[in-house]
């Protein structure tokens, strides 16, 4: 399936995970750095908005503005999930030009109800690598391939079921 899509709505910490597997403590900030560097690069040649949001405890002081990227890091008081999921509910009818980047099914399920793509990370990392490796990778003007999303699990659809028809006998 292929969708036109406007922005790209990324767990950061997730996403860094998928790319970056058992990193260590001491590593986080160039690995994150290197991650943004990516992301950059993937929003240049898709010609897509991208937001990356992090838990945090607040903007980050450290480091200067990867543009034009729009980083966030959250409030001590807020994780990122929640963000995301507030920043789907928000949208109203702009919500179908989004894309959630998450392997957090919680946040999946939450912005597929409320009408946003989802995007496990694993299948994006194969994206951002293929795209990074072909010649024509921002072919179709800038198009993504959401060939790697995947639909509902059966696990999924049946606990969707359950949640639509209790009370309902």
């Amino acid at each position: 399936m292929k969708r036109d899509c406007k922005e790209f709505v990324i767990d950061g910490y997730n996403l860094m995970h998928k790319l970056f597997p058992s990193p260590s403590l001491s590593a986080l900030d160039s690995l994150r750095r290197s991650m943004e560097q990516e992301l950059v690069a993937f929003q240049k040649r898709t010609r897509h908005h991208v937001t990356v949001v992090y838990d945090g405890k607040g903007h980050r002081q450290d480091s200067p503005l990867i543009a034009p990227l729009h980083i966030v890091f959250t409030p001590a008081s807020k994780s990122a999930d929640l963000w995301i999921i507030e920043y789907v509910k928000s949208l109203n009818t702009k919500v179908k030009m989004v894309t959630i980047v998450s392997s957090d099914e919680e946040i999946r399920r939450y912005a597929s109800a409320f009408g946003a793509s989802c995007m496990a990370s694993e299948a994006f990392v194969k994206e951002l690598k293929k795209r990074a490796a072909s010649p024509q990778g921002a072919s179709e003007e800038g198009k993504f391939n959401f060939d790697g999303q995947s639909a509902l699990s059966e696990q999924e659809v049946a606990s969707w079921k359950a949640l639509f028809t209790r009370g309902k006998n």
